[in-house]
């Protein structure tokens, strides 16, 4: 049981906030704070491994699966496994109150924090609501091209100067002003 949950978890549960906290400048126009973030990592690091690794010593130690309650040998252990797992939920409330105080007070994100190379970057964060390309993008290299410097696609998008927006029609449409 604890292979599963370890690999289940660790493979799935990680990679989603990966991607949260790769994307989120990119969907909401804000940053994340990275002071938080890095307490959200650690705290769910900590907090995963305390709960399902001891699942591998006592699976080793001859605990049978799906029971309603355990050997006293066993309780001990099961304890700290559910202590743990405390430790494991704190860990998103720092994700939470994170995302909260972004969306009300975040730093704007710039179109390209993280200086990708790929399109998706290269427009405004977030993006226009209809194409999310003012105009069409010029590739001038490939993705992996490390020889130039990021953006590898022509005019970086904070030098180009935008049309403005449509207020009414954007409101209309359900957006509304990240400032």
């Amino acid at each position: 049981m604890a292979h599963l949950h370890y690999v289940l978890f660790g493979g799935s549960v990680f990679t989603i906030f990966a991607g949260l906290y790769y994307w989120w400048p990119k969907i909401t126009g804000r940053m994340l704070d990275e002071t938080l973030g890095k307490w959200h990592f650690w705290l769910m690091f900590i907090g995963f491994n305390l709960t399902f690794m001891p699942m591998h010593a006592l699976g080793l130690l001859g605990m049978p699966r799906r029971v309603n309650t355990y050997a006293p040998d066993f309780a001990g252990p099961n304890l700290f496994i559910s202590i743990s797992s405390f430790v494991l939920t704190a860990s998103f409330l720092f994700f939470i109150y994170n995302a909260w105080t972004s969306l009300r007070h975040g730093a704007k994100a710039p179109a390209n924090p993280w200086d990708a190379r790929t399109l998706d970057w290269s427009t405004q964060s977030p993006p226009a609501p209809h194409g999310n390309f003012y105009s069409e993008p010029v590739v001038t290299s490939g993705p992996y091209d490390f020889t130039k410097p990021a953006p590898y696609f022509g005019v970086p998008v904070r030098d180009v100067a935008l049309p403005p927006l449509d207020e009414r029609l954007l409101r209309r449409k359900g957006f509304r002003r990240v400032s």
